[in-house]
């Protein structure tokens, strides 16, 4: 059984020189390291990172291309090169505890039909009782995620995965056949929910396949650089539901799952102009719903 780590980054080399690092640090080293390198040329750090692979015997692809747009694209990118049986995406803010890949491993062995895993974040933040209820009400049908629930159910010594219907795309372990059936949607400029959008399509290839490995921790350390503002979000949220929506065609809830989740955008919006004394979120949304009302699926 073989594994592979991507990376995609994007001017950001502290951070993937820490990521690497921590890789390095694992128990269980993983045959490949792939990194998908969208910086200016001044932030490329192949050269400092590929002698630390070749003193590992750990194989190292570094791509280095500007072209390349967009987290999505860079996973799609990252296929080619994948030489293992798993091939795990990673954000490049994220550090691994050192038996992460060990306890992956452990659980794919013990449990062969597991295709896709995420591992469990530590410095996860807090969130309040009102704000997981508002979640609860407004993630259902198609927008149905219970990764964070599962996760917040797990009893200290838990080690049994734990079947979920998303996965966290910036934390997942796939087996490499998956992408055989399942590829990822370079078109549609998913961000946000682009980690749902490929499970929604996961869970419909390999039903109850995905887990949640409670063994394997990480810490995510959300890097400044490179995100969203909060207002831009705050549109693009609207956009991204929108084109779930249309992508999917799904009516079983004759679209109350997705009149629901709108409302409950609307309300975040509301929320935010509130505290921080800015209609300007109230205005991006309202952008963004007309932007996602607009807006055309393209094929895959």
């Amino acid at each position: 059984m073989t594994f592979s780590f991507v990376i995609p980054t994007k001017n950001r080399p502290i951070e993937l020189a820490t990521v690497f690092d921590a890789i390095l640090a694992q128990s269980r080293l993983p045959e490949q390291v792939i990194i998908i390198d969208q910086s200016s040329q001044d932030n490329v750090i192949k050269e400092q990172l590929a002698p630390q692979a070749k003193k590992e015997n750990i194989r190292l692809d570094y791509i280095h291309d500007e072209s390349i747009n967009g987290l999505v694209q860079a996973k799609a990118t990252s296929i080619q090169y994948n030489q293992c049986d798993y091939i795990s995406f990673f954000d490049d803010d994220i550090v691994h505890e050192p038996n992460y890949l060990a306890a992956i491993e452990e659980s794919i062995i013990a449990h062969p039909e597991m295709i896709g895993l995420n591992g469990v974040i530590l410095n996860a933040p807090k969130e309040g009782l009102l704000k997981r209820l508002i979640f609860r009400f407004t993630h259902f049908g198609l927008y149905k995620d219970n990764r964070q629930s599962v996760i917040r159910s797990l009893k200290e010594g838990t080690i049994q995965p734990q079947s979920v219907d998303t996965l966290s795309g910036g934390l997942s372990t796939w087996k490499k056949e998956v992408f055989d059936t399942v590829t990822f949607d370079t078109k549609n400029k998913f961000h946000a929910y682009e980690d749902k959008e490929f499970s929604i399509r996961i869970e419909r290839a390999f039903p109850k396949r995905m887990f949640i490995v409670p063994q394997a921790k990480l810490y995510h350390y959300h890097s400044a650089g490179n995100r969203q503002s909060l207002l831009r979000r705050t549109q693009n949220d609207l956009v991204e539901v929108w084109k779930l929506f249309k992508k999917n065609g799904n009516y079983n809830w004759l679209g109350l799952d997705f009149i629901v989740l709108l409302f409950g955008l609307l309300l975040n919006a509301l929320m935010l102009s509130l505290k921080h004394l800015n209609i300007n979120f109230l205005i991006h949304y309202l952008r963004g719903f007309n932007q996602g009302r607009k807006s055309q699926i393209l094929s895959e």
